[in-house]
């Protein structure tokens, strides 16, 4: 095949697939017009996934009529004049290709009015067809995206189901209200309100509506600065994270900025992550919004066409910075007693225990009151006899370390049982059993709960409405990503919904979770926490389900269950001088 110049539909098509990847690309470059143009009001809606429907309005400036049909020619911009510029930008936007790839690969519209016109227009602009008429409008622009990548079908057979699609847009949508809290952002997806801020400029109030009130009760503000000197930038860090009790099984909860532009940075991320280090289970993470403030000409912006991707003139100043500004919120925020212990590894374990280790149960005689004053749910005391084979000798319950791990003895030695991974695997074993048995049943509530959750747990629970309904929920909306709870699985009984459905949803991963996700993650939702103090009838009543339970040694998600010392090792052990 003879070297030639692409045609100009094609060139088009391909710088689309470079800026805009999937709706949410979409919906990220007009959000950044919008910002651009000084709206405070920015209104975002979808349908489809944002396949067949994506708009976004604004109050900002508008486009003037005589550069509409400019506006989308390819690496036109009203943001950039010299590529000297490029060392220094103070714009969100500046290549000049979100309206030209958007229309390359969609059926677009523009309806706009600049602020100082009497009139606006509306522009068409589909498969190289355009036209324009004028139009009476309120000041702003309204962008509408349809039938996104209706000419580009490998492109479209790999985006995800809906509801994956729904869900980054609504992160797109909630990252910039975080970096913009004075702007008002509502997203509504399928004629649904999913989340709305109120542009007050508070960036609480924001996180609050992104991550959960709940969540946001239990985050620390942070306010760091480092002055400039030599040779170093003036660097500032403000925001918010979890106090060290608040975690997630994901990172993904980690969201950085970096002068008003949420990026992706893996080390960044880390050094969030490092900030925590020794006051985290294993495999989890904090949640933090956070926003980084630098000198234009310290950060390089013009990596990658989705821009979500920059260079430091100095990575390893900004990567200490923001560990020490995340580390000195967390001291601060302990009391002084303990802020130094916390830090200690030597003191760590007990000042952890102490924290998360909670008041016993008031029990009556009969034992029917498994809740707490605080509503935990503590494992039951009594437990009926059991056909199934035993998968581990008979063990005797000698007591409990750091209120994590059961001691027990054994024919051939010592055992010690993690807790939480041996609750998971019974919890498991009797839910997949009572479901293939199609047995399982649901149990009435004596006062109906409701949870609000936010945007993204909101579509995820909706998203495994069936598998829940299956396995002894009654859910029902109540609101915008509120939920009332008539009925749960009698193992769940006794835990408060809220943080039932936290967790549940927190375990979760993948675009559309199968029935076997749903039941690991909801064993693990009602799994006894590590922790957790546990009387010497109910770690017996543990031993004694896993001692039965076909796979004893892991739990559903492959972490170990127990580990087994041997008389002959441990007389060994004794032996060494």
């Amino acid at each position: 095949m003879p070297i030639q110049i692409l045609a100009d539909d094609v060139v088009a098509r391909i710088a689309a697939g470079e800026a805009v990847e999937r709706p949410a690309s979409a919906v990220k470059e007009l959000i950044e017009n919008a910002i651009d143009a000084g709206a405070t009001s920015v209104h975002i809606e979808s349908g489809g996934g944002g396949r067949r429907l994506l708009r976004v309005s604004d109050n900002g400036s508008g486009i003037r009529p005589e550069e509409i049909e400019l506006a989308f020619k390819r690496h036109a911009t009203s943001k950039l004049r010299s590529a000297e510029e490029l060392e220094a930008l103070k714009t969100l936007g500046f290549r000049g290709e979100a309206l030209s790839s958007l229309a390359a690969v969609s059926k677009a519209a523009v309806v706009t009015r600049h602020r100082d016109e009497a009139m606006g227009v509306r522009f068409i602009s589909s498969a190289g067809m355009s036209g324009c008429e004028p139009i009476g409008a309120p000041a702003g622009t309204v962008v509408t995206i349809e039938n996104l990548f209706y000419n580009t079908p490998a492109r479209l057979k790999f985006l995800k189901n809906d509801a994956t699609e729904k869900r980054h847009i609504h992160w797109v949508v909630a990252r910039y209200a975080m970096a913009y809290p004075e702007v008002a952002f509502t997203l509504v997806q399928d004629g649904r309100e999913r989340f709305r801020s109120s542009g007050s400029g508070e960036l609480g109030d924001v996180v609050a509506k992104a991550f959960g009130l709940s969540e946001y009760k239990r985050m620390i503000a942070v306010d760091g600065y480092e002055p400039a000197g030599s040779g170093r930038a003036a660097i500032s860090i403000s925001g918010f994270i979890s106090d060290p009790t608040l975690s997630r099984a994901r990172r993904d909860r980690i969201i950085l900025f970096v002068n008003g532009r949420a990026i992706q940075d893996s080390s960044l991320t880390h050094a969030v992550i490092q900030a925590y280090d020794g006051l985290l289970k294993e495999r989890t993470f904090p949640l933090a919004a956070l926003m980084i403030t630098t000198p234009p000409d310290f950060v390089d912006v013009n990596v990658h066409p989705t821009k979500a991707e920059i260079r430091f003139r100095d990575s390893q100043q900004v990567f200490l910075a923001l560990q020490r500004a995340v580390r000195e919120a967390i001291l601060d925020s302990a009391d002084d007693e303990t802020a130094e212990d916390l830090w200690s590894p030597s003191g760590f374990t007990d000042q952890y225990i102490h924290y998360q280790s909670l008041p016993r149960p008031w029990r009556p005689d009969d034992g029917s009151d498994l809740v707490d004053e605080q509503g935990l749910r503590y494992v039951p005391v009594t437990a009926e006899p059991s056909a199934r084979p035993r998968t581990l000798p008979i063990l005797r319950v000698v007591g409990q370390v750091g209120a994590a791990y059961i001691v027990a003895e054994g024919p051939a030695g010592l055992y010690l049982v993690d807790q939480n991974a041996a609750h998971e695997r019974v919890i498991y074993q009797q839910f997949s059993q009572a479901y293939a048995e199609n047995r399982l049943c649901s149990q009435a509530q004596a006062e109906t709960q409701t949870v609000l959750l936010s945007p993204k747990e909101a579509q995820l629970l909706e998203s495994i409405a069936e598998q829940l309904e299956a396995l002894g929920f009654e859910l029902e909306l109540f609101g915008p990503n509120a939920f009332a709870c008539r009925a749960l699985p009698a193992a769940a009984m006794g835990l408060p919904l809220d943080e039932l459905m936290t967790r549940l949803l927190d375990q979760l991963h993948g675009d559309a979770p199968s029935m076997e996700e749903v039941l690991k993650a909801l064993a693990a939702a009602i799994a006894v926490r590590s922790g957790q103090v546990m009387s010497t009838d109910e770690m017996r009543t543990l031993i004694a389900e896993l001692e039965r339970c076909p796979d004893p040694l892991l739990s559903p998600t492959g972490r170990k269950v127990l580990l087994h010392l041997s008389s002959e090792q441990l007389a060994d052990q004794f032996s060494q001088r």
